[in-house]
C-alpha cells in the first residue's frame, strides 16, 4: 500500500481511452483522476469523456494534437486527467500512424534514459529503511522520496533512518502540505545533516506566501507538487515560491501544457521535476516521453508502475537497476492488452 499524510492507495485508479482513425490507426493514451489535490475521480473523468470531450475529439484530425488540446480546454475547465488520457492516445495513435515514437512528435529526445526514485511509504522508521534496502538489492533503486506528516520528530527520525540504510542514495522528503511555515522552517534545519536534494511541498498547496517564506528560509530546496497546479502555477512561477516544480503530465492535462509549464519555470531559474503519481504503465510510458524531452530535470518520479503493480493493462517499459529507459517503439511504444483491460475494469 502507498501511504502519505494524506491518504492510503492500493490501486492504480486510471482511466484509459483508445481512438480509432478512419485509416485503421489506433492509440491509447491514459490519465490518472486524484481525489486529492484535483478532487478528479474515475466515474467523473470517464462522465466528462464520453459527454463532453468526445464531441469535440471525435471527428477531429488526429495531425493535429494542439488543436485537439485547444478544443479540449475550450469544452469544459479542468478535468485534466481525462484531457491527458486523450491528449496521450492522440499522440499515441499519431506516432504509430507514422512509425516513430511520441517524443520524437514533442521536438526530440535530449536522454534516452533516467534514474527513478521510489516513494518510501509513511512508517515506522526501521521498516522505511528495511523498504529502501529491498528496493535497492531487488530493483537497484538509488534515490527515493520519504513521506512525512505532522508528526516532525518521527519525520527526521524517519530519514535518518533511511540514510543510515543507504548512505549514498539521493533523498527527498514530501511532507504533502502538513506542516506550519514555523514547523517546515525548524523541520528542514533539523534535516540539513542528511544531504536531502528537496522537502516537497511542506506547507498547503493553496498557501503560496507560506511556500514563499519557507522557500526564503529554508537551508533545503524546496519544490512544489499540490502547488503547482494549474490554478496557482503561474503566480507561482512569477514570484519564485518554490527553488524546484513539480510537472505532472495528469495534473497539466497534456505534453503540451506540461511542456509550457516546464519552460516557464527554468525560465525563472526553478528546477524542474517529471513528477507522477500512483499510475500504471501507460501513464508511466508518456512521463518518460515527456522527460525525454525537457530541457532539463532535477530528478524523475516516474518508473515505478511496473514494480508497484502485479497486474497492469499495459507492458513493455523497461526499468533495470532502477533506470527507466524511454521506449523507442512507434508511439508511447508499449502494449495495452485489450482483455487486461477489461479484466481489470472496478466493481466497485
Amino acid at each position: 500500500p502507498y501511504r502519505d499524510a494524506t491518504r492510503v492507495e492500493t490501486h492504480s485508479r486510471d482511466v484509459l481511452v483508445h481512438l480509432l482513425a478512419d485509416d485503421g490507426s489506433a492509440g491509447w493514451g491514459a490519465g490518472t483522476p486524484r481525489r486529492f489535490p484535483t478532487g478528479e475521480t474515475q466515474v467523473g473523468a470517464v462522465h466528462v469523456l464520453e459527454r463532453v470531450l468526445a464531441d469535440v475529439v471525435v471527428g477531429a484530425d488526429a495531425g493535429e494534437p494542439d488543436a485537439i488540446a485547444r478544443a479540449m480546454e475550450g469544452a469544459i475547465p479542468g478535468n485534466h486527467a481525462a484531457k491527458v488520457a486523450v491528449d496521450a492516445a492522440v499522440h499515441d495513435l499519431l506516432g504509430r500512424a507514422r512509425g516513430v515514437p511520441v517524443h520524437e512528435l514533442l521536438g526530440g529526445a535530449r536522454r534516452d534514459t533516467m534514474e527513478s526514485l521510489d516513494i518510501l511509504p509513511l512508517g515506522p522508521p526501521d521498516r522505511m529503511a528495511e523498504i529502501a534496502l529491498d528496493l535497492r538489492a531487488r530493483l537497484g533503486t538509488r534515490a527515493f522520496k520519504i513521506k512525512i506528516d505532522a508528526d516532525t520528530s518521527a519525520g527526521v527520525r524517519r530519514v535518518q533512518a533511511v540514510r543510515e540504510a543507504v548512505p549514498d542514495a539521493m533523498l527527498v522528503v514530501d511532507a504533502n502540505g502538513a506542516w506550519t511555515v514555523d514547523q517546515a522552517v525548524d523541520t528542514c534545519e533539523r534535516l540539513e545533516p542528511f544531504g536531502l536534494r528537496a522537502v516537497e511541498q511542506p506547507t498547503a498547496g493553496h498557501d503560496l506566501d507560506a511556500l514563499a517564506e519557507v522557500t526564503h528560509r529554508s537551508p533545503i530546496p524546496i519544490a512544489a507538487d499540490e502547488s503547482a497546479q494549474p490554478a496557482f502555477v503561474g503566480r507561482l512561477i512569477a514570484t519564485r515560491a518554490a527553488d524546484v516544480l513539480n510537472v505532472k503530465l495528469t495534473r497539466e492535462g497534456g505534453f503540451g501544457a506540461a511542456l509550457d509549464v516546464a519552460a516557464r519555470a527554468l525560465d525563472a531559474g526553478i528546477d524542474v521535476v517529471c513528477g507522477s503519481v500512483v499510475q500504471g504503465v501507460l501513464a508511466d510510458a508518456a512521463c518518460a516521453h515527456l522527460f525525454a524531452v525537457l530541457p532539463s530535470v532535477a530528478y524523475n518520479e516516474s518508473g515505478k508502475a511496473p514494480a508497484w503493480h502485479m497486474e497492469d493493462a499495459a507492458t513493455g517499459l523497461r526499468v533495470e537497476d532502477g533506470v527507466v529507459h524511454v521506449p523507442d517503439g512507434p508511439g508511447l511504444g508499449v502494449l495495452v492488452d485489450e482483455v487486461a483491460v477489461r479484466r481489470l475494469r472496478p466493481t466497485d
